[in-house]
């Protein structure tokens, strides 16, 4: 593959659902990469549109690009792509091949996981941490999903005490990850996909994806950025309200729509005493993906606070998500800390959660 292929392919699939021009795809490029040169990259586009990889759709005088996931060759030629960021990424750093030869090692026989990615690896890796995203295959029991996810966890928390960094771990089974790209929220899943080496098995995560778009459904990733210590008041009292916790005297205004999981930790994260007591009231009141809370709470550095309002609720609400989040929790050996047991209980009366 040649490096404006390359180039072309990488930048369109890091923003699936973004509309570019080809003035537009070229300041991207020129942005990732350092240099992008408009007549190389506009006859490229024209090629891949010959061979039926990319479509080139005429809006008005522009043209937009987009992936043609009705080609079959599509997915080969994004795997490519991600063996190449793979390489290129560890040659580059050699002290982490031994880690990532490790994690395929522990993985490798595993016939529940279907394909594992590392999210910002570049960022990440100068932090001394990783993050990585394992997308399950299909399995018919949420209990089969919860003890493949405990099992995971713990594997990956072993390789983090044996290489000395920290790694903070995101499973998801193939219904959980297609709802979150589905929904309309703000999620870490799009953000995590928008800068990604899938490096484990990447036609499989790419045939995925593929099977997602041929449904019809709208794939938006979201640009890397989003922090839950910098969610806006507008947007928190907005959300909170959608959960079922309207502060006494606020105005709640437009603000936009976050996912329940990041509201949770924005909240643990500024850590005034009066939001935190929103919390139990918030979860007791909603669905939420355990998974993905009990990675926001790791990565973010809240899990100890979670585990001591989760164990209060699990004395008086326990459901089978406040009961899975505990055990991933204590298979990541987190030590929870006191929270006020009285405070939570008035605070779920008041909101009519207990």
């Amino acid at each position: 593959m040649d490096i404006t292929t390359f180039r072309i392919l990488d930048t369109v699939s890091r923003y699936l659902g973004k509309s570019f021009s080809i003035n537009q795809l070229t300041e991207e490029i020129r942005k990732i990469y350092g240099t992008a040169y408009y007549a190389n990259i506009y006859k490229r586009l024209h090629d891949l549109e010959t061979r039926g990889i990319l479509n080139l759709n005429r809006f008005g005088k522009s043209s937009v690009v987009e992936l043609n996931f009705r080609n079959y060759l599509l997915v080969d030629f994004l795997t490519e792509v991600e063996l190449k960021k793979k390489i290129e990424f560890l040659e580059r750093r050699i002290h982490l091949q031994l880690l990532f030869e490790e994690i395929g090692d522990y993985f490798g026989d595993s016939s529940s996981i279907k394909s594992i990615l590392s999210a910002d690896p570049e960022r990440n890796s100068k932090l001394n941490k990783m993050e990585f995203l394992c997308l399950l295959r299909h399995l018919d029991q949420e209990s089969h999903i919860q003890d493949q996810t405990v099992d995971i966890c713990r594997k990956f928390r072993r390789l983090q005490d044996k290489h000395n960094l920290r790694i903070d771990s995101l499973v998801l089974d193939g219904s959980a990850f297609r709802a979150l790209l589905e929904s309309d929220e703000i999620n870490p899943l799009k953000e995590i996909l928008s800068k990604k080496v899938a490096f484990f098995c990447p036609q499989a995560f790419w045939s995925e994806i593929r099977e997602i778009a041929e449904k019809g459904i709208e794939i938006r990733m979201e640009e890397v950025g989003f922090r839950p210590d910098g969610i806006s008041e507008v947007d928190l009292a907005a959300n909170l309200a959608r959960f079922g916790y309207k502060e006494f005297g606020s105005r709640v205004g437009q603000g936009r729509r976050i996912c329940i999981e990041y509201i949770v930790t924005s909240l643990l994260v500024q850590g005034d005493p009066r939001r935190v007591m929103a919390v139990p009231v918030v979860i007791s009141k909603n669905s939420v993906n355990v998974n993905v809370l009990v990675f926001l709470s790791q990565k973010f550095g809240v899990s100890e606070k979670l585990l001591g309002i989760l164990r209060i609720l699990a004395d008086v609400k326990l459901t089978e998500e406040v009961r899975s989040a505990i055990e991933l929790l204590e298979a990541l050996d987190v030590k929870e800390t006191k929270i006020d047991r009285r405070s939570v209980l008035e605070q779920m009366r008041l909101y009519n959660a207990a």
